[in-house]
């Protein structure tokens, strides 16, 4: 999808998936973007590339030719406050029961608070690509995601970062993002809805950003969600429990 301000980047994914499903309807096929429609398949993915430019000038702000890896100061502190707020504002990004399928170690999805420079085992991949391109790729999202609410929630939580001069936690990560996790000690992403969601109503800080009402609507929505699939008896329970027990 092309690049394009915030709202329009937002207003393109929507309309992708949209039209996609009016063109497959035609095709008398049904198209998914579920994140993760196979156990036997890789999740599908949504990513978002980001960078801030100047209202004025239109320069990449997020680059410096200086720097060693070629990130200014505004980058490294946008890129940390996206690290710092990421485990809580998970269901922004990943909103559904079916995400966190996808979200499993060893199949190319993030599931730690990680970054790297061109490594697609972070959450955040670092593309340092010269002064119009330089930008960082979100990982976490999947096709599933709500594309207003995870641009908005990613921007803002990378703002916030820039606000308070926040400082990157690490060094980026070279190899395995699974393995360096383990090592470092840094602490995985919530597994579940339910678990991420309650990381949320508990958050200041979206609070603080979003807004309290629209925080506690959202996460009375998830609960909603999870709730419905806690009652359900699935094929899976069915098939291991059904004669066995």
């Amino acid at each position: 999808i092309l690049f394009g301000t915030a709202m329009e980047s937002a207003d393109r994914g929507t309309l992708f998936k949209a039209s996609v499903k009016e063109l497959a309807h035609d095709l008398k096929i049904m198209p998914s973007f579920m994140a993760k429609p196979s156990v036997d398949l890789p999740g599908c993915s949504g990513h978002l590339h980001q960078n801030l430019a100047c209202l004025k000038t239109g320069k990449n702000l997020f680059y410096d030719e200086k720097d060693p890896l070629s990130m200014s100061e505004t980058f490294k502190s946008y890129l940390a406050g996206q690290l710092h707020l990421l485990p809580e504002f998970l269901p922004f990004y990943a909103p559904t029961i079916n995400s966190y399928k996808r979200l499993v170690d060893g199949y190319w999805a993030p599931t730690t608070p990680t970054w790297g420079i061109d490594n697609r085992t972070v959450a955040i991949r670092i593309l340092p690509s010269g002064p119009k391109s330089t930008r960082l790729e979100f990982r976490v999202t999947g096709s599933d995601m709500n594309t207003y609410l995870a641009v908005a929630a990613s921007v803002a939580s990378g703002l916030y970062g820039v606000r308070n001069k926040m400082k990157l936690p690490h060094e980026p990560v070279i190899g395995s993002g699974y393995v360096a996790a383990q090592q470092r000690g840094i602490e995985r992403l919530p597994r579940t809805l339910q678990e991420a969601t309650e990381k949320l109503a508990k958050s200041q800080i979206a609070e603080e950003l979003l807004g309290k009402e629209f925080v506690k609507h959202f996460v009375d929505t998830r609960r909603h969600e999870y709730a419905l699939f806690n009652r359900e008896v699935t094929n899976w329970e069915v098939k291991r429990y059904f004669e066995a027990i």
